[in-house]
């Protein structure tokens, strides 16, 4: 397979058969590389927005799960800029308006959301969902071209004010290319997000499932560890090996991991190695004990 993604929408199905997924997963990976296109050809996006996390692994560095949204860190160019709703809504909508017209069907922005609200937050997401209707669903095209919502949407996470350590560009096609957090990027802030369950109240079994899959694509362990420090500054988090071996750490991790075999295309480790991978990383990086 060339690439985990068909670039048109007369490969979907030559490209579904040979990555053997579902007819209907490839036509969702086409409208996620129509919008990813967008983004690339986008003079006013394509340089401050970083894709990053799962999305980033599965569409360049291991292609494995099956997932529907696009996470994205904003790299303003300096700190007094403010990228608002109604900025990203604008610029969004005049990038997907282009691609259709070259691609066929239609894209279009059909909400923007800011979590938390209120112009006093500092570390805030863009909440977006981008409708669509591909070039054979003619019913739909019509009906959003009435002004009516699609039931299909690619939902957009754009976040704000976080710390980028490093980044990349890589070839989304022939000619678009897209800006990517770099690996050890992806394998420090999943890292961080392991530690920060406990303090935010969440379950990240996600991110102990892509550091697992993640065990045969080399990295600088080096850069993971600096990463690590770099981005537990901001959220207050100690970083050390004992904090990893946590117990509540694993249990978190723990919850929903079994869930996640459904949206493995190739890979599924199970959750005890995952679990031993996890500590084997990380008692091998140079953070203190």
């Amino acid at each position: 397979m060339s690439r985990p993604y068909p670039i048109s929408f007369a490969e979907i199905g030559n490209w579904a058969a040979e990555a053997r997924i579902p007819h209907v997963e490839a036509r969702i990976r086409y409208a996620q590389y129509v919008v990813l296109r967008a983004l690339a050809a986008s003079p006013a996006l394509r340089d401050i927005l970083v894709l990053k996390g799962g999305n980033a692994l599965d569409f360049v560095w291991f292609p494995n799960r099956s997932t529907r949204d696009l996470d994205f860190s904003a790299d303003l160019p300096d700190s007094g800029s403010v990228l608002t709703d109604q900025t990203l809504q604008r610029q969004l909508t005049a990038a997907l308006r282009s691609v259709s017209a070259q691609l066929g069907g239609v894209f279009t922005v059909q909400t923007v959301r800011q979590n938390p609200r209120g112009a006093d937050k500092r570390f805030v997401t863009h909440a977006v969902t981008v409708g669509y209707a591909l070039s054979d669903e003619f019913a739909l095209i019509l009906r959003m071209k009435e002004g009516r919502p699609s039931p299909n949407v690619i939902p957009l996470d754009v976040s704000l004010n976080e710390e980028i350590c490093a980044t990349t560009y890589i070839l989304l096609d022939d000619v678009h290319r897209i800006r990517i957090s770099a690996k050890e990027d992806i394998v420090a802030e999943k890292l961080r997000a392991l530690l920060q369950q406990p303090i935010r109240n969440r379950h990240r079994c996600q991110d102990l499932r892509d550091l697992a899959t993640l065990q045969d694509v080399p990295v600088d362990r080096g850069l993971v560890a600096a990463y690590l420090q770099r981005k537990s500054i901001a959220p207050g988090i100690a970083v050390t090996r004992t904090a990893f071996h946590h117990s509540e750490v694993a249990a978190r991790a723990q919850r929903d991991y079994d869930a996640l075999r459904e949206t493995a295309r190739n890979v599924f480790v199970p959750y005890d190695e995952a679990l031993r991978r996890l500590y084997a990383l990380v008692d091998d990086l140079p953070i203190p004990d």
